[in-house]
C-alpha cells in the first residue's frame, strides 16, 4: 500500500471539520463539564460533506477533494477524489473495524483499529475520531477544569490518552484540542476556526491540525464547501472488485 496515500487518508480522518449549510435543526446537545463548562456539541442522525484537504510533511505535499458521510456513533465513510471525478481511495470506519480500498493500486484491507494506531502511533478509536471530525467535546474518563477564563481549559485522562480541550466562553464551542499518547509521546493538535451557524449551533468550517509523530511533523488543513445534516438515511457503499489484492497486517 502507498505510504503517502495511507497517510493522506488517515489525515483526512483526523482533520475533517465541516462548513455547515444554514438549515433549521434542533441538533444541539449541551454538555456540562463538572458543572462549570458548557459545550454546545453538534447532534445529528446523518451527515454528508464535501471539501478540500491538504497535507504537508517533509516528504509530501498533497491536495485533494474529499467526500465524507457519517451515521452518528456508527459509520464514518471517506472518499478521496483528486480530480476529474476519479476516486483514488475509499475508507469506512465502524465501531470495531477499519476498511480501506486503494483504487490506484487495486488493493484493499479489512482490519481493526490496530492499523490506524500503528500508522499514527496514537491510541485512536472510532469515538475519538468522530469527536475530532465534529469538533465535539466528549465527557469521559477522568477529567478536571484547569481554568475558567475567557477560554476554558479542561483536561481529560482516557486510558493512554491525555486530552486538553480549550473551549470558548463566548460561543461555547471547542476551539482547540490537544491529544497526547502517553506511551509514545506523539501528539495531535487540532484548531477549529471560522465558525458559522448550523441552525442555532456555531460550527467550524476551517480546521488546521498538526501531528507530531516520532519527532516528525505533518500539517493538515481542511476546508469544507458544503455540509448537510438530516434524518434521512445515507448509503455507505464499499463493494470491492474481484481483482483487488487483499492486504493483511501483522
Amino acid at each position: 500500500m502507498s505510504k503517502q496515500l495511507l497517510l493522506f487518508v488517515c489525515g483526512l480522518l483526523l482533520l475533517a471539520s465541516c462548513k455547515k449549510d444554514t438549515v433549521p435543526t434542533s441538533a444541539t446537545a449541551a454538555t456540562t463539564t463538572i458543572g462549570a463548562v458548557k459545550v454546545d456539541n453538534l447532534d445529528f442522525s446523518y451527515l454528508s460533506s464535501k471539501g478540500q484537504v491538504t497535507l504537508n510533511d517533509r516528504n509530501d505535499n498533497l491536495s485533494s477533494g474529499v467526500s465524507i458521510r457519517m451515521q452518528k456513533d456508527s459509520v464514518i465513510w471517506v472518499s478521496v477524489l483528486p480530480g476529474l471525478g476519479i476516486e483514488a481511495a475509499r475508507m469506512m470506519l465502524t465501531q470495531d473495524s477499519v476498511y480501506f480500498m486503494n483504487r490506484l493500486k487495486k488493493e484493499y484491507a479489512a482490519t481493526d483499529y490496530r492499523l490506524l494506531r500503528s500508522k499514527l502511533q496514537v491510541d485512536v478509536s472510532f469515538d475519538v475520531l468522530q469527536a475530532i471530525l465534529l469538533g465535539n467535546y466528549q465527557s469521559m474518563g477522568t477529567e478536571k477544569v484547569i481554568s475558567l477564563e475567557d477560554r476554558h481549559h479542561v483536561q481529560q485522562q482516557r486510558q493512554n490518552l491525555t486530552l486538553d480541550y480549550f473551549i470558548s466562553a463566548l460561543n461555547n464551542k471547542l476551539e482547540q484540542l490537544n491529544a497526547k499518547d502517553n506511551t509514545t509521546g506523539n501528539t495531535i493538535t487540532v484548531r477549529y476556526n471560522n465558525f458559522t451557524p448550523i441552525g442555532q449551533v456555531p460550527f467550524a468550517y476551517e480546521l488546521v491540525a498538526q501531528v507530531l509523530q516520532q519527532g516528525q511533523v505533518s500539517d493538515f488543513t481542511l476546508k469544507h464547501s458544503r455540509v448537510t445534516v438530516s434524518q434521512e438515511p445515507l448509503t455507505f457503499p464499499f463493494g470491492v472488485p474481484g481483482d483487488y489484492t487483499h492486504l493483511s497486517f501483522n
